[in-house]
Formats: C-alpha cells, sequence, structure tokens
C-alpha cells in the first residue's frame, strides 16, 4: 500500500533542473526585480496572458531569490504590469477557472506549478519562441 500511496501522492516539489529550464524560456518574454516586482517585456500581450506569466514569473523568482514570495496580491500585479485592478483580478478569475491560477487567500493567487509548462508551451506557441 505504501508504494502505491508514493506513486499515487504527489509532493509539490520542483527540482532544480525544471526550474532552471523554466527560467530559461520566462527569459524570453520579461524578468523580475529584486523587489518581486514583475517586468514583461513584451507589448502584444493580452491581459490575460501577462497575468498568468506574472504568476509563473513570480512562482520561479521565489525558489531563485528566498525574499520573492510565490503568492502575489492582484493589488500588486496590478501596479507590477500597469493593468487596472478590476482587470487583474478577472483575468485571476478566469486563470483559476483554467488551472493555471491557485487561489491562496481573498485577491491572493500563485501560479499551479503543474500547469507552468503547459502555460509556457501556449506563450511559445502563440508569440513565438
Amino acid at each position: 500500500m505504501e508504494e502505491l500511496r508514493n506513486k499515487f501522492i504527489i509532493k509539490e516539489k520542483i527540482d532544480e533542473q525544471t526550474i532552471a529550464k523554466y527560467v530559461e524560456r520566462v527569459l524570453k518574454f520579461g524578468k523580475v526585480s529584486i523587489d518581486g516586482s514583475v517586468i514583461i517585456e513584451r507589448d502584444d500581450m493580452t491581459t490575460k496572458d501577462q497575468v498568468g506569466l506574472a504568476l509563473i514569473m513570480r512562482f520561479l523568482a521565489s525558489f531563485l531569490e528566498k525574499e520573492i514570495a510565490a503568492d502575489v496580491h492582484a493589488k500588486e500585479l496590478s501596479q507590477s504590469l500597469g493593468i487596472p485592478e478590476s482587470q487583474v483580478i478577472a483575468r485571476l478569475a478566469d486563470l483559476r477557472r483554467e488551472k493555471i491560477a491557485v487561489r491562496v487567500e481573498k485577491g491572493v493567487y500563485r501560479a499551479n506549478y503543474l500547469q507552468i509548462r503547459k502555460f509556457l508551451d501556449y506563450l511559445e506557441k502563440k508569440y513565438g519562441s
């Protein structure tokens, strides 16, 4: 039974090699400042794609810099991305329905690490890799 449990129940863990691979892919779209602000360097991205990418960037940055939290407030995303908070909240709701975002508490979200590869594949296909 223990063997079956270990196969079926996964721990929320992501290895360094995977983090490095994802960071290399994300660098095509933007960066994260030392204070955790997300800087998206593409002007042609939809609001939803920017918000999803920002969640992923913060999640990855939290592994590289311990002072940067993976969890991010909608207001913080709004300020970082220059998108009205109401639009950020609406896009976060969309991303949550699509399982890209996980709601940690009211107004606070984090990227669903199980969906990062899928979302990055989508971004690269849509905007070029």
